[in-house]
């Protein structure tokens, strides 16, 4: 969860045990997924990103699988098995260019039942509520046309409630502008900006910290509490230059 996602995300092969819990909440405390969410979130297919960063919704590993979040399932009583051949491979093949950990990992990967997850069971209903949608309030709209006989529908809108509205907009516009940019690093910048509009005085942030980690009634007072109330101009403020304080990542090889 949280920055956890960030550290393993973006490697080429991320491994998901039974014990493997996903989640970017960063909108129930006022926040939005950083560590690249910008990046990866919207290449997902059709409406799964928008969803998966809106709702923060908690995914098990059928639902990684099925995302493409992660590339393997492996239990965990045979990871140290497969650590000890993905070591043995690279030292036996040592002078040979290869990837000594493709093969090993699939010897050890099983199929979670990917194609029966709460991800694969709600596809259609996700893409058709997520996907190309310009403004949170098309998703809401989307979700309330399901009927108040749509168990997901009316979930995911109890959801959406209670999530930070500024969030939740500047979310979904920062999901917008990465589906665009072609690097992680250049998510990375424009998620730097991102923070530090959240970082300003009055920021939904700091309530949301308060409500979830300091005096845990979990119940946050967001400004503006209405998503009509956010306005376009202070969703764009959240992307705008920050001169001379830029994130600088020119050294950097990403």
């Amino acid at each position: 969860m949280l920055g956890g996602v960030g550290i393993s995300v973006h490697g080429k092969y991320r491994i998901a045990t039974e014990n493997t819990m996903f989640a970017m909440p960063e909108t129930n405390i006022g926040f939005f997924p950083d560590v690249g969410g910008t990046y990866f979130l919207p290449r997902l297919r059709g409406g799964l990103g928008p969803f998966i960063a809106l709702t923060g919704s908690r995914l098990k590993p059928d639902d990684l699988l099925y995302a493409g979040i992660a590339t393997h399932y492996i239990r965990s009583e045979s990871i140290d098995a497969m650590v000890a051949q993905i070591v043995q491979k690279s030292i036996s093949e040592h002078d040979i260019p290869s990837d000594c950990a493709a093969s090993v990992l699939m010897s050890f990967h099983e199929d979670p039942g990917q194609n029966d997850s709460f991800l694969a069971r709600n596809r259609n209903v996700i893409d058709e509520s997520f996907q190309n949608k310009s403004c949170v309030e098309d998703i809401v709209i989307a979700l309330e046309s399901l009927g108040p006989e749509s168990k997901f529908g009316q979930k995911t809108l109890d959801v959406l409630k209670k999530m930070s509205p500024t969030s939740l907009k500047v979310t979904l516009e920062g999901l917008r502008r990465g589906l665009e940019m072609h690097t992680i690093a250049d998510c990375l910048k424009m998620e730097y900006r991102m923070s530090q509009g959240f970082m300003r005085d009055g920021s939904d942030f700091y309530e949301g910290i308060r409500a979830a980690l300091v005096d845990k009634d979990y119940k946050p007072s967001w400004e503006p509490s209405m998503l009509e109330d956010v306005t376009d101009d202070h969703v764009q403020s959240y992307f705008a230059s920050l001169g001379d304080d830029e994130l600088n990542l020119t050294k950097s090889k990403l």
